[in-house]
């Protein structure tokens, strides 16, 4: 259900394509140790670095123009998509669309994601999985920043292959939950 929603949500807006190797953005590594079971789950409660507060944030600016710049412009001002999904906001650039929430308590997450990994995130467990949805390819990625809730940064592309995709959405991450106060 997430994932038809949130191809809805970000499809709405344009595809684009990233050429070249994905590489790895500094702060943002594979857990170094073996963090899924057979199952494809984690277990255990998620890493969170510095707590932070979604209390009274806007979603729409968890992201600026700055950020999704790698990406494109913004051909629009951001806008609340609550309709959708609560808390959320969506950036509409020339050839796609990225999506910011303040989400779920991320174990509820993983939990629903089998087929997802984590990645650590300057020291917060993030969950990313990318999945096929007709021509369009759409990474979610949650990253637990207090013990109920987190932050979702979500993209679509047309014919996109998930670890550009992942690498483009690394430094989003970072910005997004950088922005979120000390909790």
């Amino acid at each position: 259900m997430l994932l038809v929603a949130l191809s809805a949500f970000v499809l709405s807006g344009c595809s684009y394509t990233i050429n070249g190797d994905a590489l790895p953005e500094a702060g943002f590594t594979p857990s170094a140790t073996p963090s899924t079971t057979a199952s494809g789950t984690a277990g255990g409660a998620p890493k969170i670095a510095k707590q932070r507060s979604v209390a009274g944030v806007d979603p729409c600016k968890l992201l600026t123009g700055d950020d999704l710049k790698p990406v494109g412009s913004l051909v629009k001002d951001p806008a609340r998509k609550d309709d959708l999904i609560q808390e959320s906001c969506q950036y509409v650039l020339p050839d796609g669309s990225v999506v910011a929430a303040l989400y779920q308590k991320y174990e509820h997450v993983r939990d629903r994601q089998p087929k997802g990994r984590e990645v650590v995130v300057e020291g917060h467990s993030s969950w990313v999985l990318c999945e096929r949805d007709g021509n369009a390819t759409v990474c979610t990625t949650t990253t637990a920043v207090n013990p109920n809730r987190s932050v979702l940064v979500a993209m679509s592309l047309n014919g996109g292959k998930e670890d550009q995709m992942v690498a483009v959405l690394q430094p989003m991450i970072k910005a997004a939950v950088n922005r979120l106060p000390a909790g």
